[in-house]
C-alpha cells in the first residue's frame, strides 16, 4: 500500500506518555521516534522519514499548535495529529484558528491510536 505509514514521530514532554504511544505504534506495526519538544523537531525534521507525527499540545517551550504552524507551512503533506490532557476556551479557539477537527483527549490507548491512524490514512488517500 503506497499510503502506508511506515513511521510516526510522538512529540511529548513526558518521555513515558510518548513511551506508551511509541508501544501502541510498535504493536500495530509502526515504527515510533520521539522528540521531548517542538524545539527539537523544528531544528532537524526530516520530511522524508515520517508520515505522521503525534503531537502533545500543552509543553514548555513551542507547543503543539506551534508544530502544527510549522509542518502546515515548511511540509503540508506531514499530517499532525494533537493529544491534550488539558482542554480550555482558548485551546478551543485555537483548534478553530488552525482548523483542526479533533485533538484527541489524554490518556491515549490503543483503540485512540488506531483511529488516529485510519483518519489519517483516509486523509492522504484522498
Amino acid at each position: 500500500m503506497a499510503n502506508m505509514i511506515k513511521k510516526v514521530l510522538v512529540v511529548d514532554d513526558q518521555p513515558e506518555v510518548g513511551a506508551q504511544i511509541g508501544a501502541y505504534l510498535k504493536h500495530l506495526g509502526i515504527i515510533p521516534a520521539f522528540a521531548l519538544s517542538v524545539g527539537d523537531v523544528i531544528a532537524g525534521f526530516d520530511p522524508n522519514i515520517y508520515s505522521l507525527i503525534i503531537c502533545d499540545v500543552m509543553m514548555p517551550g513551542k507547543n503543539g499548535f506551534d508544530l502544527v504552524r510549522f509542518i502546515r507551512n515548511e511540509f503540508p503533506q506531514i499530517p499532525v495529529v494533537l493529544v491534550s490532557g488539558y482542554f480550555d476556551k482558548q485551546m478551543e479557539e485555537l483548534q478553530k484558528v488552525f482548523g483542526i477537527g479533533r485533538i484527541y483527549r489524554k490518556p491515549v490507548f490503543l483503540n485512540t491510536v488506531k483511529q488516529m491512524l485510519a483518519e489519517m490514512q483516509e486523509l492522504t488517500a484522498q
